[in-house]
């Protein structure tokens, strides 16, 4: 393996593995490098859907959303592997009157944008989810969005990249970054050492623990969050569930449970999820969490009571103090791109990486993610 690359990747989640295929799709020498197995990480610990309407309604956020939905349509296809795709309907519970009105306003400008969007009322919520308790609920936010198998999906891009001779490792720790000046002039891991033109940080949560190596920091935070997965059920709950008021619920708070419930092709049930406050990085799940979990899953599907958990996990989940993405070049270091902390994540992959392989390649996207950029928390 040449121990020389035009871009060197940091991070094996989806933002990571996406950017690594398309940017060697592209024509460029590509390695990336993840510290665990690929796709081990947040992105492969989650519930799998594609939001499409829990977002920021500016132009750029609803277009990686509908072109993102859209380009999911024929992407198994183009990787040349399965990752369950697939479309489910959206059930946000309303369980307060200014939640229910928020949501009428939200829902009419999502439609408009090209998301159809409705709020129903509990009786049109009980129909559609008929083994749920909605004593106390006013209704629901209703739209269609996706879902995939999270591992299957980081899998197919790995593959698909190394078909097109990007190089994909695991177990390769970066440990420190060679600098020249203000350039990164090559990366290290614990046994190796690869020279490159550009790097691409895309490690998530940990971006600013990785960006330290080459003397810069972004203001990226973050929470843990735990959830627990069934074993397989007959069909019981037909749509994904979330709550209509998730951010209100967990913000400011220690430790919260904001309840999700996310039915797979093969009949487990994926609930998510506690949040904990922490300044730590783990993937551990608490006592706490999967007590508080249950407590809420049973409120909600009374039958869930006898249904067994076969597995958990925990991830750090990364966000900015402005709550949009970090995407773009970092102003201090003249060849290190960095891409974290996405709200829709899997529903713009498919779009975004494509752009950032454009960026990083010298190449104008077709749309700028200016309002994406680093340089808002560094200037």
């Amino acid at each position: 393996m040449s121990s020389s690359f035009d871009v060197i990747v940091i991070g094996g989640g989806f933002l990571g593995l996406s950017s690594a295929y398309e940017l060697a799709k592209q024509g460029a020498q590509v390695l990336l490098l993840e510290a665990g197995d690929i796709g081990s990480g947040t992105s492969a610990s989650c519930s799998g859907r594609a939001q499409v309407c829990e977002g920021h309604l500016d132009p750029l956020n609803i277009q990686l959303i509908v072109d993102g939905l859209q380009k999911h349509e024929v992407l198994e296809e183009e990787l040349g592997q399965s990752y369950d795709w697939r479309k489910i309907g959206l059930y946000l519970i309303i369980r307060t009157q200014s939640s229910w009105d928020y949501w009428q306003n939200r829902a009419a400008t999502l439609t408009m944008q090209g998301i159809p969007t409705q709020v129903v009322d509990q009786k049109t919520l009980q129909t559609a989810e008929p083994n749920m308790n909605t004593n106390g609920l006013l209704g629901a936010v209703h739209t269609v969005e996706g879902m995939i198998n999270p591992l299957k999906f980081s899998l197919a891009y790995a593959s698909a990249a190394r078909k097109y001779g990007a190089v994909i490792q695991g177990h390769s720790r970066v440990t420190n970054f060679e600098m020249n000046k203000n350039r990164v002039v090559a990366v290290q891991t614990r046994n190796e050492r690869y020279t490159c033109d550009k790097v691409a940080v895309m490690t998530g949560a940990m971006v600013s623990e990785t960006l330290k190596l080459a003397g810069a920091s972004l203001p990226v935070q973050y929470t843990h969050a735990e959830a627990v997965v069934t074993e397989p059920i007959p069909p019981m709950i037909f749509n994904n569930i979330e709550i209509s008021d998730f951010y209100e619920t967990i913000h400011g708070k220690q430790r919260a449970v904001a309840i999700g419930v996310h039915p797979d092709l093969h009949g487990s049930i994926d609930i998510s999820e506690a949040v904990t406050v922490t300044d730590h990085f783990h993937k551990n799940v608490s006592a706490w969490g999967i007590t508080a979990l249950a407590k809420e899953l049973i409120e909600l599907y009374p039958f869930m009571s006898k249904v067994r958990v076969v597995r958990s996990w925990g991830r750090p989940t990364s966000f900015t103090p402005d709550e949009e993405p970090i995407i773009g070049w970092m102003p201090q270091l003249e060849n290190v791109f960095v891409a974290t902390s996405l709200v829709e994540t899997i529903t713009a992959v498919p779009i975004l990486s494509e752009w950032m392989a454009m960026m990083m390649l010298d190449k104008n996207s077709p749309t700028s993610l200016d309002q994406f950029a680093p340089s808002r928390f560094t200037l």
